[in-house]
Formats: C-alpha cells, sequence, structure tokens
C-alpha cells in the first residue's frame, strides 16, 4: 500500500515525518512530496535535511500532478498542507471520481486563528484528523450549520506530540526560553516592545539565563515572514538599553530540543506551548498584546497561563488548569496507531467521488461558479478574488490570454 505525505513548509513537513513511520508499522510504503505553494522559497535545504528527509523528498505541482492522474497511484495522500494548497488539492482531486486516493488531512500545529476558514478547505476529505475535543465541537457545529456530514472529523492530537521531550536532570535551574511567531505579534512598534521586554526581563533576573528561539534564522523559511525579525530588533533594544546582556543569547535549535533543557517556556503565542504543557514544563503566555482575534490568544484564555511581562516571577509553577488541557491539548500518542489501521482499512472500501457539496462552508457551488466565470479556476483557488485589484488584474490576464490564443 502506497502513502503520499503532502507538505508545504517546515512545520508541515515535520509533522507528516512523525506520522510516516505508524504508516510504515502496517506494511505501507511512504514518500514525501513538497508541494509547491508560492514563487518565494518556502523552505531550505537545510530545514529539510534537519527533517531527515533530504533523500526522499521530492518537488510536485498540486494541478499538473493530480491533472496527469499520478496522484491515483497512490491509496493515502496524507495532507500536511496549508490552506491555499489544500483547498487546490481538493478541487484536482474531485474529477478523479472514485479512482482517487483516500484523503487524509491533518494539521501541523494547534489552530489559533481562522479555524472555520481552515475547517471548510479540509471538509472534503475522507478523514480530517483534528487536534483536540474543541476543534472537534467547532468543526461539527460548521458541518450541521450548512448541511455536511461530519462524521470524517477525530481527535488525532497535536501532531508535535509524537516526538517526546526527555527533559534533563537539571531543567529545573535551565535556561527561560522564549519562543518567537513571525508574526504574532505583527506590526512594528509591538515588536520593538517585545524585544525590550525581553532585554528588560533579562535584567531584572541576572542570574538567570535567556534564550530567544526565533521562528526562522538565515536561510530558513516559513509560512508567515516577519517583517521584522526578532533578532535585529533584540540588537537594537540591547543597544538603547547600554549593550548586550550576557545572560542573554539567541539560537537556532530546535524546539524539542530546547524543551529537553528549559526550566520555562514563554511565548505569545505558539503551538510549542502545548509541546512544553505536555512536557511538564511551566509555561506562560504573554499577554501583553491583548485579546485581538488575529493574534490566537484566545485559544489559551481558560487555561490560566496568560500574564503580561511585568507578571513574570522566576521561578512560577502555575500549571494549566486540567479541564482546559484535556479539552485543547490532545495526546495523539494514544490514538494515532488506531487511527492509521482505520485508514487503511478504509482504503480497502470502495472510493466514493469527492462531492462539491462537502466544500459549501467554503463557498456555495453557485458562488464558485460566478467566481470562477469571473476569475478563472486559479484565480479562485488562489484567493485573487478576495484582494482589491484581484478582479483587475484577473480580467486583464484573462483578456491577454485570449487574444494570445486568438494568434
Amino acid at each position: 500500500m502506497r502513502v503520499l505525505a503532502l507538505a508545504s513548509y517546515d512545520s508541515f513537513l515535520n509533522t507528516a515525518r512523525l506520522i510516516a513511520p505508524y504508516f510504515e508499522r502496517e506494511g505501507c510504503e511512504v514518500e514525501f512530496a513538497l508541494v509547491r505553494a508560492r514563487r518565494q522559497k518556502q523552505i531550505s535545504d537545510g530545514q529539510v535535511q534537519r527533517n531527515g528527509l533530504e533523500s526522499r523528498v521530492r518537488w510536485i505541482d498540486i494541478e499538473s500532478f493530480c491533472g496527469s492522474g499520478e496522484i491515483a497511484d497512490y491509496d493515502i495522500v496524507l495532507s500536511c498542507l496549508e490552506g491555499l494548497s489544500t483547498r487546490r488539492l481538493m478541487h484536482y482531486v474531485i474529477p478523479l471520481g472514485s479512482k482517487r486516493p483516500l484523503v487524509i488531512s491533518a494539521y501541523p500545529g494547534l489552530v489559533l486563528r481562522y479555524a472555520y476558514d481552515g475547517f471548510s478547505m479540509r471538509a472534503g476529505s475522507d478523514l480530517l484528523w483534528l487536534n483536540c475535543e474543541a476543534d472537534a465541537e467547532a468543526y461539527h457545529a460548521m458541518c450541521n450549520a450548512f448541511g455536511i456530514d461530519g462524521s470524517n472529523a477525530r481527535v488525532f492530537g497535536v501532531g508535535a506530540l509524537l516526538e517526546p521531550v526527555s527533559r534533563q536532570p537539571t531543567a529545573d535551574a535551565g535556561p527561560v526560553v522564549f519562543f518567537e511567531q513571525a508574526i504574532i505579534p505583527r506590526h512594528q512598534a509591538e515588536r520593538e516592545f517585545l524585544a525590550e521586554q525581553l532585554v528588560l526581563l533579562t535584567r531584572r533576573f541576572p542570574q538567570t539565563h535567556f534564550i530567544v528561539k526565533p521562528r526562522a534564522t538565515g536561510k530558513d523559511a516559513t509560512l508567515h515572514r516577519s517583517w521584522y525579525p526578532i533578532d535585529q530588533l533584540l540588537k537594537a533594544a540591547g543597544k538603547r538599553q547600554g549593550g548586550w546582556p550576557e545572560n542573554l543569547s539567541v539560537t537556532s535549535e530546535k524546539a524539542s530540543a530546547l524543551l529537553t533543557r528549559a526550566s520555562h517556556c514563554l511565548t505569545v503565542c505558539s503551538t510549542v506551548a502545548a509541546e512544553a504543557i505536555h512536557a511538564g514544563i511551566p509555561t506562560a503566555i504573554i499577554g501583553d498584546f491583548g485579546a485581538h482575534d488575529d493574534y490566537g490568544l484566545h485559544y489559551f484564555y481558560a487555561s490560566g497561563l496568560i500574564r503580561t511581562f511585568a507578571e513574570l516571577e522566576f521561578p512560577f509553577e502555575v500549571s494549566p488548569r486540567a479541564n482546559w488541557q484535556s479539552r485543547y491539548v490532545g495526546d495523539p500518542n494514544g490514538k494515532v496507531e488506531q487511527l492509521v489501521a482505520e485508514a487503511v482499512g478504509l482504503v480497502r472500501l470502495k472510493r466514493m467521488p469527492m462531492a462539491e457539496k462537502s466544500l459549501r462552508a467554503e463557498m456555495s457551488p453557485e458562488l464558485r461558479a460566478h467566481l470562477q466565470r469571473r476569475n478563472g479556476t486559479s484565480a479562485v483557488l488562489n484567493r485573487v478574488h478576495q484582494t482589491k485589484s484581484g478582479t483587475h488584474w484577473s480580467t486583464l490576464i484573462k483578456a491577454f490570454m485570449q487574444r494570445v490564443c486568438r494568434g
């Protein structure tokens, strides 16, 4: 049985890497492919190498891969893709009818923002592996509202938790690690404040070693690109405050390795918080940036972990509320084998054509047809119509192509 694991960015590839061995234990042959999702660099060679997959990964284009029928050579497609690539996959699989592979959609991290947007894009999957009970409840509510069959949903858990974190014996006296997100917070003034506060924190606790882990360093690429990289802002903040603190360092070390020796975990909003909580590391969610939907802090409202920089003291022993953790931080380790076995068993059943009705929470078939007539399929899949100039430019491009075709 052949399984194709699709990914588009580094965290997505990591999730596919962690799930793949469970399919191999079921006797499946797993292959990996990176999906071209944008013109700019998506992932560096170093990021692929750190996942140990440099000899096993190839690049594909979803449209041509599905259009050629090559995707039908696989029994299962494990889709660890971001939203727009997911939309393209669902669209181009529909014409294959019953000759398509079983499609599983899995998330690479916590659904911190735009949950229903992501759910609606993935609703056509045969199996939708969700992070937690709260996500499953939200997904079923959406499906019920739009008359969609939501029985494809399973609570899988947070994929990153498949990689165990074994804390070192000296971890209680280890560094305090701040894990940055590229666009949380997003704006310059906020990110300058973040850097200022991190430097001030090192000065308040001079005997404590602080480490800042940027979301990406050097040639690494991510789904979201920061307008104001944290390492540069820290240098400027340190200079303004009299020089770089001796107890502060910036690292490109993997998050999982840092967690083995971290005494505390700090982040504004990141999946790494779930990893730290699961490993029993005291964790604080930085609340200085307020209750903005775009920053995803609402995910942690009931956790009891939100603190401003001014409220931080070290060491602290705060643990997340048990009822919150059970609903929002799903552990896949006790479920992954059963879910993989279920998927393998479903492959042996007759595949039903993927119906456009299953995508109606994203938009109605009538709106989809309207947008395709007006803008073209590619523009719709890339959501060009949602940009201010999208309709204008797509009309010009379409007219130009018609003139070219007429010769």
